[in-house]
């Protein structure tokens, strides 16, 4: 079963995207091999996962009282991984479909909220008397809208931005960190507010080595990251991540007192974010959450 969780976790990488996506489907291939122990399924390689150890896996889950999205969420790691494989007849064999599984109609609400003022402004002045460099990335995050690996690898484009700032350049190149390695861009809503972010980063970074958060590799930086958050009361429905809906509700008040349509807007915004500009819908459905219309 080692050899199985070993081959399988290998192929999980190699897959590819962001650093949190590939993580993340690392962990549900070993939890598939430790249910398949559990079950003392001897398999030892990829090509002798059958459709029934999945339906059992999923099945398990769902006993567990794990939500139909988060499912969906390890279905499409599950097959990603038997892709890679070159198990293609298996990873979309009717019996493994959503619907089949019975994990079809989930809601993609999610659980986070656009944090309130009051609540990131006390996060962030606790941030900043226990870790400037922190509260510099976490400021950044909620006036750029940024994911939290994009923060805590923005240190490396602080100059770049300084630079599009003074040139009076209304949107910001974010490349570091983005979601499958894809570079984005996001509108500036409030220039003077992210110079001053901005430049306060810069001094920060210039004392650390050129970096916000003082560690040596990513993984270190990512789980300092979201243990200070935890300390600073950014957690559950405000998570960090709710920072992120917060600036996209500003995003969408911003690009509507521009003279857009609520559509044009929704699509600006879902552009903004790194989702294209064909998800207008899925930005108003889960990142408009509690936002008046």
């Amino acid at each position: 079963m080692r050899k199985l969780a070993q081959q399988m976790t290998t192929l999980a990488q190699q897959v590819g995207g962001s650093h949190k996506t590939v993580h993340d489907r690392m962990a549900i291939a070993k939890r598939f091999c430790h249910h398949l122990l559990a079950l003392n399924i001897q398999s030892k390689q990829v090509a002798h996962i059958r459709t029934r150890y999945i339906e059992g896996y999923i099945q398990h889950r769902l006993t567990q009282g794990i939500s139909k999205r988060t499912l969906q969420n390890e279905m499409a790691a599950l097959r990603a991984v038997l892709q890679q494989a070159g198990r293609d007849k298996l990873a979309s064999d009717a019996r493994l479909s959503n619907r089949t599984l019975g994990l079809a109609g989930a809601s993609r609400n999610g659980t986070k909220q656009a944090i309130p003022e009051r609540a990131y402004q006390s996060a962030l002045q606790k941030a900043q008397a226990t870790d400037p460099g922190f509260a510099a990335a976490l400021t950044l995050a909620r006036l750029m809208g940024l994911r939290s690996q994009e923060a805590v690898q923005c240190a490396q484009s602080l100059k770049t931005w300084r630079q599009a700032l003074a040139n009076g350049e209304q949107q910001l190149r974010v490349v570091f960190g983005t979601k499958g390695g894809r570079p984005r861009m996001t509108t500036v809503q409030d220039s003077v507010a992210v110079k001053q972010a901005v430049d306060r980063a810069i001094s920060i970074a210039a004392e650390r080595n050129g970096r916000l958060i003082d560690a040596t590799d990513l993984k270190t930086a990512m789980n300092y990251w979201h243990n200070q958050a935890r300390r600073c009361g950014l957690t559950g429905e405000h998570s960090p991540h709710s920072l992120r809906y917060a600036w996209a509700q500003d995003a969408v008040r911003y690009w509507l007192a521009q003279g857009l349509s609520k559509k044009e807007a929704l699509a600006q915004v879902s552009t903004d974010l790194g989702h294209g500009d064909g998800r207008g819908r899925y930005i108003r459905q889960v990142y408009g959450r509690g936002m008046e219309e």
